[in-house]
């Protein structure tokens, strides 16, 4: 099974490499808080903010993000999934420009809250789009560039501060702010130009439509057999939906097995991903650097290096997120996680580095390597099936709502972790890394003994997983069996009557 020149430019890897812009937004606007946390003239400026105030700015991006993903069920389902992104970014744009006119902390933080509106709605929107136009062997990897995008803002953001760093300028700070508009405004105008899901325009009876850019993102001159045996299960998949979930009400689909698995095995590989503790390092990484004393050039020299490392272990996993399970992508992931922490923890509690003290070198060392090993583990491995599985475990029906529900969680407990870090750190230290030993090793077991296997399956045949199927099947047979007995009663005392 070799790769194939076709596969990499196919319409669908490349219309999610535009979509990635998204991503380049979400890496880049986590990331550019990080070394503004680092320069002087920014916490000058704003009056040098305590941990509490600090961990305001940080995390009403999260608070952003949050009501950002919680409206994406209906604008996504009402709107279509290219206009609920385009409706993104207009917020992203407004964001960009608070946050680089700011005056004061209030003003920095509304555009925060903006621009986090702006990443909640795109990162609900876009791996469902990706996901709903790709072809089942290149789905993982046409949403695992979503991660890679990701990893490639952040990087971007991390030598912009570098570079604001030497800019010896009072409002240097303001220019990686501003950058941030020109990603959004990208993505928002030049979206409107592709092709809508066909399987949304299926879902709203627009057949003619669906039929058109299904072949505009699969038809290659010498398929049309296979678009058309494609388009035809696609369509009858949705109508079935459309016809089962029509008799069930939201109350209903939440009692079912099915919706409940397909639930948690969407949110908690998200909620995997927070507890895993990349949103602290990331965040947080240059006051870990300071607690080995580290000056602030020093301090955004190596946050520049350790978003380097990932944009590299992103794009390696393309090559192999739709050759190896997901199941064993993520129990992998998670232990190695849990190990490069106890590390972590060890080094920093045996090694502490104190003002006027000699520092370790070599521990010193080691403990940045550690760091650099969770950004490479979580970019290559567990990162990438946050994008990857979500969309694909549930039904084109509930698609766009149930993710909306799995992003709410993956923010709202980004924000917790976000608000509370710098406080942690602030009053126990390196013994607060020992929570992400535990929450990684929790992980490890729930995705060894509760998670599925999806890899190679469409997305109709992962219906049969979940037991959706049968489920559906069954409740239709027992819809219809109930019509015809009445339909029976009523026409056997019509007999009656006329006898």
């Amino acid at each position: 099974m070799g790769f194939k020149y076709r596969d990499w430019v196919s319409k669908p890897f490349l219309t999610s490499l535009f979509l990635g812009i998204g991503g380049f937004l979400y890496g880049f606007d986590s990331g550019i808080i990080t070394p503004s946390l680092a320069l002087s003239s920014f916490l000058t400026y704003f009056g040098r903010p305590d941990p509490a105030l600090r961990g305001s700015i940080v995390s009403m991006y999260q608070a952003g993000a949050w009501l950002g993903s919680a409206s994406v069920g209906i604008t996504s389902d009402r709107l279509g999934r290219r206009k609920a992104i385009a409706f993104g970014c207009i917020w992203g744009v407004l964001g960009g420009a608070l946050m680089a006119g700011a005056v004061h902390v209030g003003m920095l933080i509304v555009g925060r809250l903006l621009v986090g509106y702006a990443v909640g709605t795109i990162t609900g929107v876009a791996p469902v789009l990706g996901a709903e136009i790709a072809k089942t062997q290149e789905r993982a990897k046409v949403n695992a560039v979503n991660q890679m995008m990701v990893a490639w803002g952040f990087f971007v953001a991390l030598w912009a501060g570098v570079g604001e760093s030497r800019w010896k300028n009072a409002n240097q700070w303001r220019l990686g702010f501003a950058i941030q508009s020109i990603p959004a405004l990208a993505l928002g105008v030049g979206v409107l130009f592709i092709g809508e899901s066909p399987r949304w325009l299926c879902l709203k009876g627009r057949h003619e439509e669906a039929k058109k850019a299904f072949m505009t993102y699969h038809f290659d001159g010498t398929n049309e057999e296979w678009c058309d045996t494609e388009f035809n299960i696609i369509q009858q998949s949705i109508q079935e939906e459309v016809r089962a979930q029509g008799r069930l009400s939201w109350a209903g689909l939440l009692k079912t097995p099915p919706f409940r698995r397909r639930l948690f095995v969407g949110s908690f590989v998200w909620a995997a991903a927070m507890l895993s503790g990349i949103s602290f390092v990331q965040y947080y990484q240059t006051a870990i650097y300071a607690t080995l004393q580290f000056d602030e050039d020093r301090q955004l020299l190596v946050s520049g290096l350790y978003g380097s490392v990932a944009p590299v272990a992103c794009f390696l996993s393309l090559f192999f997120v739709d050759r190896i399970g997901r199941k064993k992508i993520l129990v992998t992931s998670s232990a190695l996680l849990s190990v490069c922490y106890t590390i972590i923890t060890i080094i920093a509690a045996v090694f502490p580095a104190r003002p006027g003290f000699p520092t370790n070198e070599a521990a010193q060392r080691g403990l940045i390597a550690c760091i650099f090993a969770v950004s490479a583990n979580y970019s290559a491995l567990l990162g990438p099936m946050t994008w990857i599985i979500p969309p694909e475990v549930f039904t084109t029906e509930l698609r766009a709502k149930a993710n909306a529900v799995v992003q709410v969680i993956h923010y709202s407990i980004s924000l917790i972790i976000t608000q509370c870090s710098p406080i942690a750190l602030a009053a126990v230290g390196w013994k607060y890394y020992i929570l992400f030993i535990l929450t990684n090793a929790l992980c490890t077991v729930v995705f060894a003994f509760f998670y599925p296997e999806t890899r190679g399956k469409s997305l109709e045949q992962i219906d049969e997983i979940f037991g959706d199927v049968k489920a559906i099947n069954e409740g239709i047979a027992r819809v219809s069996s109930q019509e015809k007995d009445a339909f029976e009663t009523v026409h056997v005392s019509g007999a009656k009557t006329s006898v």
